[in-house]
């Protein structure tokens, strides 16, 4: 009986224990990583010990809910199509629901792999002109998705904006260049898989980990757990920027034992089907090892770097395009000894490493750390001559056009040079003179002979930019309640970047003298002022003698110190949001010259005045100050200053109503604040910092298959300010010249679709922008002669009279635009997915893009004319600005993977792109600043040609990968 009695017992409380109901559970939120719009359908598994215990599916919102779960920790994956897998732990304490808020996924998109590479800038720095485009992260992003991809041939740039307005971090760190500004995307270029997480935002959003600008902010994680768990080996062919891409990742995921690694290595070689001499010898490598001591503390670790160099494009006068019959010619490159040489090849070796923590001490409370170092050396190569004949192959003086041209007020009248220079360019195309004539430069070099060495008249110099740039970034994240999220952070920067040019190759001399050919021209009886290093000519007697691998021309330090408190509140009331935030920064740079120039010695490092011969050479301002190339400048210091709001209505069934609107303040960068960093210390006049005015209001309908954002936006920019070096053929001088307070607007909209169509698995996509991107002042100018620093007479704080706008013939004002980028770009197509395969067809439309204007053709010196009188005709001539011919492309993508005992995933992606053949698209380019002075007539100035870069014609890029 008593038996009985303990089994009677035994059985109710199993039975008891079985209808034991928990109360512990897990809640959330699913959302794009990308622009925070919910993820209906996405299937989320609860594990606990590597066994499934729970699964569920977010509904039209996003959220998700599993309950009746025991306390206890689990991990909980959560899978959508379209996007990467996600894995996330989950701690259940106390029987209460763990509200895990927003769970972020990130896209995958399949025709991304060379993202990075589309952007690679054109190698100007000589010419004042820069176009480096702006990256559309943020995948999920419907007009991000298709015009970040699509719309990189073209160069498009968001909004018009410029590159350095967009704010690009890593692990927490913001990258953008200290220098310029500029998002330095060959940092990791080539690292596809390692770099592929990142949490992106649009406009003036703010994030976790920074305030950001008015252009969209991105963060690249980095850390090892957030690569793709496994090995990925992949191989990629293209006909437009490198034969060959290899690649292998490998990423253990989190580990029992706490630890994640990963690691990754590139190679991209060869050169491609349009342009010859561009060419990638590029490698990349990365690892990353993170460490996971408990649920409080994590410490990880990165390092990586893509050493490699690259020869670049050059931009050419359509006259040199036509007699080619290509536009694709590239000047930089000859043959020498049967093979291609560029002259103009881009070096570079700058790894990073990062360190960052993480402290989490409670669900509601995190903070992290970050330590991050670059280093290592950037330069590109390029012909250099002293006393000789410019190397160039399509210097103007060897065009037909410099020798005869129809309208005889050119004074141009050799028609048998023309003949000549005709019949060389447009029919026999002679290497040795429609390409660099290397063999020459070397015969040239080799007969120079003095004291029985060959003294080089052409050499190859490496400008050098060597950043040693060290981060700190702070951040933290506080919920008190599930109404208010604050974020707040404090970066700092201390930046050291060494300016300086070394001997790259004697070209078959002996040594080259250190000296300034451009002095030389005007102070040849001056033997001191023509000296780079006067220090050494004053110890020695003679310049320096140089061989390879010297420094010389100039060589000085960019210094510069940053430092930013941030913080943001974000407040949820139900279906609206409120975000507000504001920081403040602080900037100061100063230049460190470290050769003394000739041209301007300064004061010794005693203080006192340059002796030469008894005769004091120090020459001062107008304000008695030394002017020097040497020692420290004068500290350049800024505050700045943003403030922000965002607003966000979620009306639920996917769709959203947003806003964004701010004030901000920077600091001017480095690169635009001194006359002639190369030569002295002399900084522009009214230096002052941007003020930027922004606001934006969004649709989004995210729901059922239909993904679509319409924005309209407006931002105003002022108080910017630029510098150039240019041949003043007026003043027959080189000069330095400088702008201030250059205004411009940028208003329009942008729509972007992916709608379902009644065939199923076939859908309709893409995006239109329209803009007007105008300048709205006309900036204040100084103009200074390169050899001596003295004002050009006329020139001080004069406006550029036809900067913004200029009357045609008729009085009617033509307005001027910002250039280099479409103001109107569009694109439809079909995509289809099933099964995983993918087929993507699109047609795009360009238009509205424009020349990039010299303010040098909008002074009143060019429009008047040598005769001082200006007609409505000089001034319509001079500044008119030219508007490309628009520009329709098709685009055609296919992919397929396989998936093969669920463990190996093998596929492909053939992307091809401008099946037209287009080859007549302008992508950029800029007016040259010089000017056809000696006229018969005397009465008028004429432009030098402008020079253009083009989109090359039908291309592919074909990956083929393996996952397991």
């Amino acid at each position: 009986m008593k038996r009985l009695i303990v089994a009677i017992l035994a059985v109710l409380c199993t039975l008891g224990v079985s209808a034991q109901e928990f109360t512990g559970g897990v809640k959330g939120h699913v959302v794009s990583r990308a622009d925070k719009s919910s993820i209906e359908g996405a299937v989320l598994t609860l594990y606990q010990g590597g066994e499934a215990i729970a699964e569920t599916k977010s509904d039209a919102d996003g959220n998700f809910l599993i309950g009746n779960l025991a306390n206890g920790i689990y991990d909980l994956v959560i899978a959508a199509d379209e996007y990467l897998e996600t894995r996330v732990n989950v701690t259940v304490n106390d029987g209460y629901v763990k509200n895990m808020f927003n769970l972020s996924m990130t896209p995958s998109h399949q025709v991304s792999d060379a993202e990075d590479d589309n952007f690679v800038e054109f190698d100007m720095d000589d010419s004042g002109y820069n176009d480096n485009p702006t990256i559309l992260f943020g995948q999920n992003d419907v007009f991000n998705s298709i015009a970040g991809y699509n719309f990189s041939a073209v160069r498009f740039r968001a909004r018009g904006y410029s590159s350095e307005s967009q704010n690009v971090y890593l692990a927490g760190v913001k990258m953008n260049d200290a220098i310029t500004g500029y998002s330095p995307y060959s940092l990791w270029s080539g690292l596809n898989e390692a770099t592929r997480a990142k949490d992106s935002y649009v406009g003036a959003e703010m994030a976790d980990f920074g305030i950001g600008g008015y252009n969209g902010l991105v963060n690249i994680n980095g850390n090892a757990s957030n690569v793709r768990k496994g090995w990925r080996a992949s191989l990629l062919t293209n006909s437009a920027l490198y034969r060959l891409r290899l690649m292998l990742t490998y990423a253990s995921g989190p580990l029992d034992n706490g630890w994640s690694y990963a690691f990754s290595a590139s190679a991209r070689l060869g050169g491609n089907d349009w342009i010859d001499g561009v060419y990638y010898r590029s490698f990349g490598y990365y690892a990353s090892a993170e460490k996971k001591f408990d649920d409080v503390h994590k410490l990880g670790f990165i390092f990586m770097a893509t050493p490699g160099q690259r020869g670049a494009q050059n931009a050419s006068t359509q006259e040199v395009y036509d007699l080619m019959g290509d536009n694709m010619y590239n000047s930089n490159w000859g043959y020498q000894n049967g093979k291609v040489r560029n002259a103009r090849v881009r070096i570079t070796n700058e790894p990073i490493a990062v360190i960052k923590y993480d402290f989490t001490p409670q669900d509601n409370f995190s903070a992290s750390a970050t330590v991050l170092y670059r280093f290592g050396k950037n330069g590109y190569t390029a012909l250099d001559w002293n006393n000789a004949q410019d190397p160039r192959p399509d210097y103007y003086r060897n065009l037909p056009s410099y020798f005869w041209m129809e309208n005889p007020d050119y004074n141009r009248n050799n028609f048998t040079k023309w003949a000549w220079a005709t019949e060389t360019w447009g029919y026999s195309r002679d290497p040795e003179l429609v390409h660099v004539n290397w063999d020459r430069l070397y015969n040239v070099n080799r007969m120079n002979r003095d004291y029985g060495l060959s003294r080089s008249k052409y050499i190859l110099e490496e400008r050098r930019v060597d950043q040693r740039d060290l981060n700190l970034a702070i951040s933290a994240k506080w919920k008190p309640s599930e109404v208010v999220t604050l974020n707040a952070g404090v970066n700092g920067k201390i930046n050291r970047t060494e300016h300086y040019k070394i001997i790259h190759d004697l070209l078959g001399g002996d040594y080259y003298l250190n000296v300034d050919s451009f002095a030389e021209r005007d102070f040849s009886a001056f033997p001191y002022m023509i000296q780079n290093d006067l220090d050494y000519w004053m110890a020695n007697g003679h310049a320096q003698v140089l061989e390879k691998g010297d420094k010389f021309g100039y060589d000085y330090y960019a210094q510069i110190r940053q430092a930013q408190l941030w913080a943001s509140g974000k407040f949820n009331l139900g279906g609206f949001q409120v975000g507000l935030g504001g920081s403040v920064g602080y900037d100061c740079f100063w230049r460190e010259g470290l050769l003394r120039k000739g041209l301007f010695p300064g004061l010794d490092d005693k203080g006192n005045e340059i002796m030469v011969d008894g005769v004091s050479v120090t020459d001062r301002d107008s304000d008695g100050n030394p002017i020097t190339s040497k020692g420290r400048s004068k500290k350049n210091e800024f505050l700045s200053y943003t403030g922000k709001i965002n607003l966000n209505y979620e009306f639920g069934g996917g769709h959203r109503i947003f806003a964004n609107a701010a004030y901000i303040t920077e600091a001017p960068h480095f690169n635009m604040a001194y006359f002639s960093p190369r030569t002295r210390n002399s900084v522009i006049p009214d230096l002052t910092t941007i003020k930027t005015t922004t606001a934006d209001l969004n649709y989004q309908y995210f729901s059922n298959g239909w993904n679509v954002r319409v924005t309209g936006f407006y931002t105003d920019i002022k108080d910017q300010s630029d510098v150039m070096s240019l041949f003043d053929d007026i003043a027959n001088s080189f000069v330095n010249f400088s702008m201030s307070g250059m205004d411009q607007r940028h208003v329009g909209m942008e729509l972007g679709f992916k709608t379902p169509t009644p065939v199923e698995n076939l859908a309709f996509q893409g995006v239109f922008t329209y803009g007007k991107y105008v300048y709205t002042s006309n900036p204040k100018m100084y103009m200074t002669y390169d050899n001596s620093a003295s004002l050009v007479a006329g020139t001080y704080n004069v406006e550029i009279p036809y900067w913004k706008s200029h009357p045609d013939v008729n009085g009617k004002e033509v307005q001027h635009y910002v250039p280099s980028t479409p103001q109107l770009a569009a694109s439809a197509g079909f995509a289809w997915n099933h099964n995983y395969w993918f087929i993507d067809a699109d047609i795009e439309y360009f238009d509205k893009a424009y020349l990039d204007m010299s303010p040098f053709y909008r002074l009143k010196s060019a429009t008047t004319g040598p005769d001082g009188v200006e007609t409505p005709t000089e001034i319509d001539y001079m500044a008119s600005q030219e508007r490309f011919d628009a520009a329709w492309l098709l685009n055609l993508s296919v992919g397929k993977s396989w998936y093969i005992q669920r463990k190996y995933q093998i596929g492909f992606s053939l992307n091809a792109k401008n099946l037209l053949n287009n080859k007549s698209v302008k992508t950029g380019g800029y007016e040259q600043n010089r000017i056809v002075d000696n006229t018969v007539n005397k009465e008028r100035y004429y432009r030098f040609d402008s020079k253009y870069f083009y989109m090359s014609g039908m291309n592919y890029m074909l990956n083929l990968y393996f996952r397991f």
